[in-house]
């Protein structure tokens, strides 16, 4: 990797960051509405937030391991990948402590698309929005951390 396409890797996460963040706080707003239509907002963005993740998950992945077969779990092994450090490769981007809140947020876009009959939990929404602001307050500052690893060990001047 050189210079230009981590930086392009970097402002690429980086504008994830902010979508995701939006996308946290345009839920938090569906939530405090407490009617039916706005929970069922909030699941939208809930799910918009696990959506970006995922896309950052497979842009970080496919700049570095370049080996991301579309098959049946893939979700969870994204998820799992990024979880560790490659050594001579690059840095782990999700610490252990978002790996619950991330698979709780994925686990509950997978009800949300699929779902044939939901009834949407508001409880249920609550502990998704703890999930989805430790993963909103915390992806910025990896994304960066990761990136800034990268640089140092592959001694990339960016």
């Amino acid at each position: 990797m050189d210079g230009i396409a981590l930086q392009t890797l970097r402002d690429e996460m980086l504008d994830d960051c902010r979508v995701i963040q939006e996308a946290f706080q345009k839920a938090l707003m569906r939530f405090d509405r407490r009617e039916e239509v706005a929970y069922e907002g909030c699941a939208h963005q809930l799910c918009r937030l696990y959506n970006v993740f995922e896309q950052m998950s497979l842009r970080v992945a496919k700049a570095f391991e370049n080996n991301i077969d579309d098959e049946q779990g893939w979700h969870t092994s994204l998820l799992s990948r990024l979880a560790i450090r490659i050594g001579g490769v690059r840095p782990a981007l999700i610490p252990s402590e978002l790996k619950l809140p991330l698979q709780e947020l994925k686990a509950f876009r997978h009800v949300f698309v699929h779902a044939y009959d939901l009834q949407i939990d508001p409880a249920k929404l609550e502990l998704l929005l703890k999930y989805a602001r430790s993963v909103a307050d915390h992806l910025p500052a990896l994304a960066e951390n990761f990136i800034g690893t990268v640089a140092r060990e592959q001694q990339i001047e960016l």
